[in-house]
């Protein structure tokens, strides 16, 4: 299968889904050799990005994925070979929408993650939705005859849920690793950690859209230095190792996630997984929760925690959790993990589009 990331961003769900789809489709996690990660190849599964001009070498994606530049008139030609393999557009930025269009009118299939990737009517109403992935069971509230197949996650080696002590040990209260941007909520953080205990404070390691911190977050909260300028281990995880989220909840007992995207919520978004992979219990925002989705802040199969502004989140973070809501939550939890294990997950995407 032929990946296509049609984006210019190098962080963010985009770069993650296409990641634990390229490895399960590979059906293996990434080696580790003497100087780290080392790049995954495959002879039956390709990434491509669109540049100016085509190239034969590979590059590094992060990630453990390698993939290859391709210019847009050879990537309209590859497509156009009858005997060619499938075609997936895993992300789509304004910049390359022209180009998409012609790709699905020669039978790509895209994927579509929320519901600002359809604000364009001219590119909603080009795509057929025979030829659409939605990675959220909510995402059909807004193409109904698109195809559900969840976004795959290959775990790192999940936490055992069952090790209070483990995780009551843990020396970090909470930390952040979504990034900070105008849908995210991120204000929050920074209002959290005014009202809580020094020791309590959550770890804001995310990356940041810089414009959003420039202008709405340093005028306002001073003690916070954009990426360049913070201490090196305070700095966002990004460029990512294909584990470095993970690593980071593994230090944490709560992993804090307040996004909300307008018309959007429900579903586990990737931060949740590696939250989850790690043992970290997830704080999210209460209008993320839906009925019948699979994040429950409440019942015999809650999962997660939800708070609808942050003097709540910052009350929780200065009291403890007793051992008992903390291992049956972490439990409920691991389950995700399996319905989104990646190997699986990615046959049925192969399975689909051929």
């Amino acid at each position: 299968m032929k990946l296509l990331y049609l984006s210019r961003s190098r962080y963010g769900g985009w770069v993650t889904f296409t990641t634990h789809l390229y490895h399960g489709l590979l059906g293996k996690q990434p080696s580790i050799g003497a100087h780290g990660p080392e790049l995954s190849f495959s002879e039956d599964h390709e990434v491509f990005r669109v540049t100016t001009r085509t190239e034969k070498t590979y590059r590094d994606m992060g990630n453990s994925v390698p993939y290859r530049n391709i210019s847009p008139e050879d990537l309209v030609e590859l497509i156009s070979d009858p005997l060619g393999e499938p075609f997936l557009i895993t992300a789509l930025d304004k910049h390359h929408r022209e180009l998409a269009m012609e790709l699905l009118e020669k039978g790509a299939y895209i994927v579509i993650h929320d519901p600002t990737e359809l604000r364009n009517p001219e590119f909603r109403e080009a795509i057929a939705p025979s030829q659409v992935i939605v990675i959220r069971k909510s995402m059909l509230e807004h193409m109904p005859e698109a195809t559900y197949i969840p976004h795959p996650y290959m775990p790192h080696g999940t936490t055992d849920p069952l090790d209070y002590k483990e995780w009551e040990e843990r020396k970090v209260s909470a930390v952040s690793i979504s990034r900070l941007d105008f849908d995210k909520n991120s204000h929050w953080l920074f209002e959290a950690n005014r009202l809580v205990m020094p020791t309590k404070e959550i770890h804001i390691r995310g990356a940041e859209n810089r414009m959003y911190t420039k202008t709405k977050i340093v005028p306002k909260y001073p003690e916070y230095k954009q990426d360049s300028n913070r201490p090196k281990d305070q700095r966002a995880i990004y460029p990512l190792e294909f584990r470095n989220a993970v690593m980071l909840c593994k230090k944490a007992k709560y992993m804090t996630d307040f996004s909300v995207i307008q018309g959007d919520g429900g579903g586990t978004q990737y931060t949740f997984l590696e939250a989850i992979d790690a043992g970290a219990i997830c704080l999210l925002h209460r209008d993320w929760i839906k009925p019948d989705d699979s994040m429950k802040d409440v019942g015999s199969n809650q999962n997660c925690m939800s708070f609808s502004n942050y003097e709540q989140v910052a009350q929780f973070l200065n009291g403890n959790m007793q051992s008992s809501t903390a291992t049956f939550i972490r439990s409920n939890a691991t389950r995700l993990l399996q319905e989104h294990d990646a190997s699986r997950i990615a046959q049925l995407y192969v399975r689909h589009i051929r």
